[in-house]
């Protein structure tokens, strides 16, 4: 009785077994269906601010990025550190899953195959760099450095207040 207590032992494992298994190939050719998700994903790019004169670093610089049909293609991050602006620009994935497996994952591309990232401080011409699509998809872009140039005003502070004192005493 031993031995038939085994064998039908074996057999229950053996059978369950085979349908787990069975189950799982089902399920890896996609016999019950598969789903696709929409994921959002942000790639990070990281610009180092500099001024062109003299090499120090710029400060409280804002963004503004754009393409095609889009005006606002990115968010500004707060980088916490100095003289660094970090730009998350948004990526749309679609995942194509079963119910045990991730089969496959494509990118949505954007109309333009270009962002212009515009930098922009009051005391300085604005500068704008234009990255490749392809490049942010697959994070290639890292941490670039961006001269600033100075803006060149007509009169400095103190001339103006000068000229206002005048105009006062007059």
């Amino acid at each position: 009785m031993d031995k038939k207590k085994i064998k039908i032992f074996v057999t229950i494992i053996a059978a369950v077994l085979t349908i787990a298994a069975a189950l799982v190939a089902a399920d890896y050719f996609e016999l019950f269906g598969s789903k696709i998700e929409k994921r959002l994903g942000f790639s990070e790019i990281r610009f180092r601010t500099l001024d062109k004169e003299t090499g120090g670093i710029v400060t409280n610089v804002g963004v503004r990025c754009f393409q095609k049909q889009n005006m606002n293609a990115c968010t500004r991050k707060e980088s916490h550190q100095l003289g660094v602006v970090s730009v998350n620009i948004p990526i749309q994935r679609a995942v194509k899953k079963t119910l045990l497996f991730k089969k496959a994952e494509e990118i949505y591309k954007s109309i333009d195959p270009k962002v212009h990232v515009m930098l922009i401080h009051q005391n300085y011409y604005k500068q704008t760099v234009t990255l490749i699509m392809e490049d942010v998809y697959s994070n290639v872009v890292g941490e670039q450095t961006v001269e600033m140039s100075p803006i060149e005003w007509e009169g400095s502070e103190s001339e103006h207040e000068e000229q206002m004192e005048e105009q006062i005493n007059e």
